[in-house]
């Protein structure tokens, strides 16, 4: 079997670290896998499926280049899989020089370092084009990332390929017995439950949605009084955040859930997805919204515009005020809602399941060899 190292900066729950589960998962009896990545929960999954792991430190740059060539020299792969900025920087300035050297295919993962500020954009455009150089199959996840990628002129256009984000569809289609008595068990069952999922941290745009829930508490009493606001994720603004539901006065309706195992089955007993971000590569909330049959509310920004049709699967907002007068308009809707759900499995069926995406990526690797 073709030896593939899949390196990653992060094991924690995330957008490109259930893609990457995903493909080992899906072609671990096609592939020789080796898993390169910090400690955080996928690690522990991947002990489980016995696979060979070399365990790196995830703020460490220069020990991770040459830990990762040590790597790489012992092992022999065929390919090395990079996922996002950081792993994909490790990686290819690791490999210089060796004889023989691997195949490097790089997932983007959303092209975030244009999101920087001044001279540090450039200098790490600069940086990527570089290292592009190195780079053999440079796999988008959006049409989105492909466009600002060909426009920065980072790597030749005969590298790029977009492989959009799947899922696995059928782990969302939960018993609805279970669903009802998980509402009753958590006294959920005369309200109107949002859920957000996400990592607490600067990207996702949180206090957007909480400035929204207090839009709703001052001017919607007839929702009001039957909301409760579920958030899904932990990261190093929770503390921040927490703070700032006090300071709005909003905290009885709020629960700070934590990181969870169990997200289709909350995805399920919510009637309504909400993501508020600044920025994505191509998120997996609203496909998992759709996979659950659940309508969803989303921020108008670059790659979340492919995971919605507005309007027929959910919303897209712009403001706080915008996104609480779309939660009043799927609340007072039931038929709007259900309708949405709907359609947006259709949608997720066709457009993200994981089978199509993982297809996609063996047919990459069988390229790259």
């Amino acid at each position: 079997m073709i030896k593939i190292l899949q390196i990653n900066s992060y094991s924690g729950i995330g957008g490109g670290e259930m893609v990457m589960f995903n493909i080992i998962e899906s072609l671990n009896n096609s592939f020789d896998f080796v898993i390169v990545a910090p400690k955080g929960e996928f690690l522990g999954k991947y002990r489980e499926m016995n696979l060979k792991i070399y365990q790196i430190c995830r703020q460490s740059n220069f020990s991770n280049i040459l830990k990762i060539r040590k790597i790489v020299k012992r092992e022999k792969p065929k390919i090395i899989h990079c996922h996002g900025t950081r792993a994909a920087f490790w990686s290819r300035l690791a490999v210089l020089g060796l004889k023989n050297r691997p195949r490097t295919v790089y997932t983007l993962h959303g092209f975030h370092l244009i999101r920087k500020s001044g001279y540090i954009k450039w200098l790490f455009v600069l940086i990527e084009k570089l290292l592009n150089y190195w780079t053999d199959v440079l796999v988008c996840v959006s049409e989105a990332d492909k466009k600002a990628v060909l426009e920065y002129k980072t790597i030749s256009p005969k590298k790029v390929v977009v492989v959009k984000n799947g899922i696995d569809i059928e782990k969302f289609q939960v018993n609805p017995d279970l669903v009802k008595r998980t509402r009753e068990d958590l006294n959920l069952q005369n309200k109107f439950v949002l859920i957000s999922i996400g990592r607490l941290h600067p990207p996702k745009d949180f206090p957007t949605l909480l400035e929204a829930i207090k839009i709703i508490r001052e001017n919607y009493s007839e929702i009001w009084k039957n909301l409760i606001l579920l958030i899904v994720g932990d990261g190093p603004l929770r503390e921040l955040l927490e703070d700032k539901v006090r300071n709005l006065g909003i905290f009885s309706y709020i629960y700070f859930l934590g990181f969870r195992e169990d997200v289709p089955l909350l995805i399920n007993l919510s009637d309504l997805v909400i993501l508020s971000t600044k920025w994505e590569g191509l998120p997996l909330v609203p496909i998992e919204a759709g996979a659950g049959r659940k309508p969803v509310i989303a921020s108008d920004v670059d790659g979340v515009r492919e995971t919605i049709i507005d309007r027929k699967t959910g919303y897209l907002f712009k403001s706080a005020q915008d996104l609480a007068e779309k939660i009043l308009a799927i609340y007072e809707n039931e038929d709007l809602r259900k309708e949405m759900g709907e359609n947006g499995y259709q949608f997720v069926l066709k457009n993200f399941n994981r089978e199509k995406m993982v297809e996609e990526y063996k047919k990459l690797y069988q390229f790259a060899k």
